[in-house]
């Protein structure tokens, strides 16, 4: 039987106790789902933007650090490890410091557009069948597992209260891009 069978199985089969806390799961992993797949699409262009600029540097990684500040270049190139954006064409060196910054200008922009995009995107998603599971799971959880398991003392072992999510909560897992200013232009 395959796994997805066996989680339908469990799911009739199981004590509601262990259904709420599966549909609870369920809608969380669900909002964060929807969350992932809109930052990926989202993230394309400062994706593409952030590889041009480290191509256009590439001959001379010194010329990247004359761009921007020390702690941005490190946090660019943490961007570029995670991201490990690929260029659907080459870019040849840049010939001069103005191309690299012309460069970091359309990175910065891209990336104050995508954060202004993701905040929208963010705010405009109902949180409140999800906070309402885990309200009802906090409500009857451990009811429904002391009239399965007949013990008080046992239902309560390992509970912990679900809070509700927040925006915050979504930002701090999926958080906004600091933007990069240049220096020395």
């Amino acid at each position: 039987m395959s796994g997805n069978n066996d989680a339908m199985l469990l799911a009739v089969d199981a004590p509601a106790f262990v259904r709420r806390a599966m549909q609870v799961e369920a809608a969380y992993e669900a909002l964060l789902a929807v969350c992932r797949r809109e930052r990926e699409r989202l993230l394309e262009m400062p994706r593409m933007r952030l590889a041009r600029y480290r191509a256009l540097g590439r001959s001379r990684p010194s010329a990247l650090a004359e761009t921007c500040s020390p702690d941005e270049l490190a946090y660019l190139e943490e961007l570029h490890h995670q991201w490990q954006p690929r260029l659907r064409r080459a870019v040849e060196p840049a010939r001069s410091p103005a191309d690299l910054h012309r460069a970091l200008a359309e990175l910065s922009r891209s990336f104050r557009r995508f954060n202004r995009r993701w905040l929208a995107f963010v705010a405009e998603l109902d949180l409140n069948v999800v906070n309402q599971l885990r309200e009802g799971y906090n409500r009857y959880y451990l009811l429904e597992k002391e009239c399965a398991l007949r013990s008080a003392r046992l239902a309560r072992e390992g509970f912990v209260p679900l809070a509700p999510v927040r925006i915050d909560d979504l930002f701090d897992r999926f958080p906004l891009l600091r933007v990069p200013t240049s220096i020395g232009s």
